[in-house]
This record gives C-alpha cells, sequence and structure tokens, in this order.
C-alpha cells in the first residue's frame, strides 16, 4: 500500500508543469526585472572600459553604483569616480504605475537634467549603454514574444523577443537570453528597423552576493554599427545598508561616502 502511494504521488508530480514552463515573454520579463535587487542596498564598484576597435584607442573609468528595491520599486544612482568625467551622476527613480524618472548631473552645467523618454535610447556619456540600458526601460513599452528555450555557455535560458510600441525607436526588436537559474540577461541582439544587428550585450561572471542577488561581475555591449566597445567590470558588490539620500535629485551633486 505504502509503495502504491508514494508511485501515486510521482505520477501526480510530473503532471505539474515546471515553474517558468507556462510563462509568455512578456511574464519572463517582468519577473527578471524583479529578480536580484536588494531590499537594504546593494553597492558596486568597478571599472568601464570604452574601446574604439577600428583605432584601437581606449579609456578606462572608475565607477561606483548604488541600488535599493523597497516597496516594489527600484532606486539606482551612478557615478563616475575619476577621468575628466569625474562626479558625474546618473539617478534612476521608479514611481507607482512603473514610470522611471531619470536624471544626469554634470559638474559642467551644476545641475540635474531629466533624460526625456525620446532620449532614453541615446547612449549615456560616450558608452554605449543606453539610458534604457541603465534602468530606465519600462515593460509597458514593449510587446513580448516567447521562443525556444536555448543554452549559452552550459547555462539555460529562456528566450525572449521585445518590440518597441514607439514608432520612432530605432530598434525593430531585441532578442534576449535570461539565465533560468538567475534570472540574469546573460546576452541580447538588438535589431535596427531594416533587420540588422547593430548592438549587443553578453554578461559572464555571475556571482551570488549577499542575500541571494545574481550580479554577473563583466558585461561587455558592442556597438556593431559604430565599431565601439564598452566592457563593465565590477571589482566588488557588497549588499549594506543605504540612506534614502542617495537617491535624491537634490543630493546629486553631493559628495559620497561609499
Amino acid at each position: 500500500m505504502k509503495k502504491f502511494i508514494i508511485s501515486l504521488c510521482l505520477a501526480a508530480l510530473a503532471l505539474i508543469p515546471s515553474y517558468g514552463q507556462d510563462l509568455d515573454g512578456r511574464q519572463i520579463a517582468e519577473t527578471a526585472e524583479k529578480k536580484n535587487h536588494s531590499s537594504i542596498g546593494l553597492v558596486s564598484k568597478g571599472t568601464i572600459l570604452l574601446e574604439d576597435i577600428k583605432s584601437n584607442k581606449s579609456e578606462t573609468r572608475s565607477f561606483a553604483l548604488l541600488g535599493i528595491s523597497q516597496n516594489g520599486l527600484r532606486n539606482s544612482v551612478f557615478r563616475f569616480t575619476d577621468s575628466r568625467y569625474k562626479d558625474t551622476t546618473f539617478l534612476t527613480i521608479e514611481t507607482g504605475g512603473g514610470d522611471k524618472l531619470q536624471y544626469i548631473f554634470l559638474k559642467s552645467v551644476g545641475s540635474p537634467r531629466q533624460v526625456e523618454s525620446s532620449d532614453k535610447e541615446k547612449n549615456f556619456v560616450d558608452t554605449d549603454m543606453s539610458y534604457e540600458d541603465l534602468g530606465g526601460s519600462k515593460t509597458a513599452d514593449y510587446d513580448y514574444k516567447r521562443l525556444d528555450d536555448r543554452q549559452v555557455n552550459g547555462r539555460d535560458c529562456y528566450v525572449i523577443e521585445k518590440y518597441p510600441k514607439r514608432k520612432t525607436s530605432k530598434f525593430q526588436k531585441h532578442l534576449i537570453l535570461i539565465d533560468k537559474s538567475t534570472w540574469v540577461p546573460v546576452a541580447a541582439k538588438y535589431f535596427s528597423v531594416d533587420g540588422r544587428v547593430v548592438k549587443t550585450l553578453s554578461a559572464e561572471d555571475i556571482r551570488t552576493v549577499g542575500s541571494g542577488i545574481n550580479v554577473p561581475y563583466s558585461i561587455t555591449v558592442t556597438d556593431l554599427a559604430d565599431q565601439h566597445r564598452t566592457t563593465v567590470t565590477l571589482k566588488s558588490a557588497v549588499e549594506k545598508q543605504l540612506s534614502a539620500g542617495y537617491f535624491n535629485k537634490g543630493r546629486m551633486d553631493k559628495s559620497w561616502s561609499e
């Protein structure tokens, strides 16, 4: 009788679909967006290498990135800590309803400037990352489609396409691969309106920090059209208590203790 009950339970479990199997493209995107954030605070430090592939010229900048997620809303603030862009600060604040306000502070300007929605596909301070790439993307601004799962570097991944609703977007679609075990986007391709791949992203060296937050320690974004590459390399990522003052537009010109 005991063996019969065990067999019956195993048969019932086999009929239950595994988590993620029935998710559509939008649900996968929304789940990935909610994962890997800290309600306490996450402090990341590292370098950004900018490379002109044609001329072999390069430039390296150091940065600090602070992030926090509370009450379902995520805020982040990025700052260059050396180079000619020292103290350039970029703030993203998520509001109710999924809106994301972004501000950039340049010492040469002297006051924060809001990044308009029409500018969010533009590149951030000579890098190959757009304002959207840095946290400004809104799920509601895209339509989604799920494709067949595939493997990337031994990782089982969800594969989705997202299509911008805005007719003036410079991209036709984005193809994104999301690691099933960590929910980190590990690869992406950006397609121009004429169907060419014009930009790629890859994320590697994923490490688990703090309370189970998965962080890629290496991200490479390549602009194939301009033959330019940006490589983000983390030196550290630590979960620690952060003050709300860091995520205040009125304090973007203040010094940091991090």
